[in-house]
């Protein structure tokens, strides 16, 4: 769901007014350029984008490199971890439109010093 928006900067100073929907200051380019389209697959969209999206651009692979952590905490990776390997939708812990918290913060407190939210 789209929502309207009045503000300039939310969550993290990352979650920024685009138009008349909130999107992230980070894929300002999808805005300007693509629009919608760009990861809802249409000009306007009725439900989330669908999971595979985020890996038009991006790859879980390099992700997972980028937070792979050492010892003890080896599966404690977002992007490739103990549960889920590397088959996590990005949207289960990351949001375009909205603020969204880690889905292992269910269960674990350790932290990603460096999410996104």
């Amino acid at each position: 769901m789209l929502l309207a928006f009045s503000s300039t900067v939310v969550a993290g100073e990352t979650l920024v007014a685009q138009g008349k929907i909130l999107g992230r200051s980070y894929h300002q380019q999808l805005y300007t350029q693509h629009k919608c389209a760009a990861c809802h697959g249409v000009d306007k969209p009725s439900s989330r984008a669908p999971d595979n999206s985020c890996l038009k651009c991006h790859s879980v692979d390099k992700l997972a490199q980028q937070t792979a952590r050492q010892g003890d905490e080896l599966w404690q990776n977002p992007h490739n971890n103990l549960h889920y390997g590397k088959d996590v939708p990005c949207t289960e812990c990351h949001g375009e439109h909205v603020v969204k918290q880690p889905l292992c913060k269910d269960c674990h407190t350790f932290k990603f010093s460096n999410f996104k939210e």
